[in-house]
């Protein structure tokens, strides 16, 4: 039985033709300016690398994968396929970059365990759960359903069974 362990993210993902997405607009920078002029979005000079940062991706991944604690620019996250646990804690709360290892490390040990493994040995843990609980968001999101994470706020994501989403980076005007 092949077993992989690659979480697919793809940052290219391009518009479908027949007017599929007409009831979405608008769409996310630079999804809008790639629709109005592609040219003009590759002849910006903006390194490929940030050009795509704010454009749909594509996440494909099975059961238990998923990202350890992270933070980014604000984003959204929508479940096509399948369903996402989330924890998230609040980034006001994880100013201190000392509070933030505590809460998404076992300091005890150097190697960062995955998202798995740390809901089952560190989420009962010290106040974790307290934390979480009364100062950020422990969740489900299931197929259909948007998940909107704030600028800042530490999250990690763990797949119940096999999940495909759409996501953004800041794909929202106005929003830090």
């Amino acid at each position: 039985m092949h077993s992989s362990n690659k979480y697919v993210f793809d940052r290219n993902l391009r518009l479908p033709d027949g007017g599929f997405l007409e009831d979405c607009h608008p769409y996310p920078m630079p999804t809008r300016m790639y629709e109005e002029d592609p040219d003009a979005l590759f002849e910006s000079g903006m390194p490929e690398n940030l050009m795509w940062k704010d454009h749909l991706a594509l996440t494909i991944g099975h059961d238990t994968q998923g990202l350890t604690f992270h933070r980014h620019n604000a984003a959204w996250n929508t479940v096509v396929f399948g369903a996402k646990r989330w924890i998230l804690y609040d980034a006001e709360r994880i100013a201190n970059i000392t509070r933030l290892k505590t809460m998404t490390r076992d300091i005890r040990n150097p190697i960062q365990l995955d998202t798995a493994n740390w809901i089952r040995k560190l989420y009962n843990k010290d106040d974790r759960k307290h934390e979480i609980r009364n100062y950020g968001h422990d969740c489900v999101q299931r197929s259909g359903e948007m998940m909107y994470v704030p600028r800042g706020w530490a999250h990690m994501v763990l797949n119940i069974g096999d999940t495909v989403a759409v996501v953004s980076e800041r794909g929202l005007d106005g929003v830090n």
